[in-house]
């Protein structure tokens, strides 16, 4: 990011801010992958996230700035994208495209022991449930995503590119297929897509937003408890069961958003999920990750 403070102000003035200072040194959450280049700047006494966009994702992230706009308007806690003075979320400066987020500065989550705090588990559990309410009358274009399709293609592309793997895997993927068509036609709800515990900005007790919203919008209802509980369980070998997983699947029954039905079929959609993390390690080349999520994905698997 070009950090001149002729720079910035010139992008600024898009929505009537004069900068005050860069600021380079402030740690940002969240996926850096999510934007072309992206720092916190401090204007209007506030510190913001400016964020450098790729021309082809414009019409994507114009759609999820109106469904958090939608979300904040209905009182869940967001970092919606602050509206230009032509009243877009988008705005073009210096022959580049920008958002500007509200700077949510919370506390860092431990890695090692988070999966211990149940008011964490609680907190989530919760903010899905908020979410829930707040999408209500929220209109969203995109067909449901088909998790089952999705985990037969990675499969194949898994079978093609890394057949060490995938011999390895075989019988979990048939297993999977299986429980996903038993599993039949599941409640469809608007989803996060991503709320995994390192994508939400944790204040000393509570919640004070979730981010990096890029894949939200109409999913089973089961994608966000699942994810969760998926990445929360590769944390320790105890996360599984620990307190954070315990305390956020009684407080999503007690929020509505799991009954039997549902409940009988997490397991199958913990498992499912992690294909997709599966697919990004392979992608990489991280081999090390990839020899993980085998081991991880047969421990999930004994559990179906």
């Amino acid at each position: 990011m070009n950090l001149d403070p002729s720079f910035l102000d010139s992008i600024l003035a898009a929505w009537d801010l004069r900068l005050e200072r860069a600021r380079p040194e402030i740690p940002i959450q969240g996926s850096p992958e999510r934007c072309v280049d992206r720092v916190v700047v401090r204007a209007g006494a506030a510190n913001w996230l400016l964020e450098e966009l790729d021309a082809g994702c414009l019409a994507r992230k114009t759609a999820i700035a109106a469904r958090l706009a939608h979300l904040s308007r209905r009182g869940l806690p967001v970092a919606a994208p602050l509206p230009g003075n032509d009243g877009l979320t988008t705005q073009f400066a210096q022959e580049r495209h920008w958002q500007l987020l509200p700077f949510l500065d919370g506390v860092l989550l431990d890695r090692e022991s988070y999966w211990r705090d149940a008011w964490r588990g609680e907190a989530l559990a919760r903010y899905l449930a908020e979410m829930r309410r707040a999408a209500g009358g929220l209109a969203t274009e995109e067909p449901p995503f088909d998790l089952r399709a999705y985990a037969l293609r990675i499969e194949a592309d898994t079978r093609r590119l890394h057949p060490q793997i995938h011999g390895r895997l075989a019988a979990i993927f048939s297993l999977l297929d299986r429980s996903l068509n038993a599993c039949g036609d599941l409640p469809t709800v608007f989803c996060h897509g991503d709320p995994h515990p390192l994508n939400v900005i944790w204040g000393q007790d509570r919640i004070l937003a979730a981010i990096d919203w890029e894949f939200c919008g109409p999913k089973c209802a089961l994608h966000d408890l699942a994810l969760i509980l998926g990445c929360v369980g590769s944390e320790d070998e105890e996360a599984l069961d620990g307190t954070f997983a315990r305390a956020f699947l009684e407080t999503a029954r007690n929020e509505g958003l799991l009954d039997a039905e549902l409940e009988a079929c997490l397991p199958t959609w913990t498992l499912a999920l992690r294909t997709a993390w599966l697919a990004e390690w392979l992608r990489r080349g991280d081999m090390e990750m990839a020899e993980f999520e085998v081991f991880y994905m047969t421990v999930l698997a004994a559990r179906i």
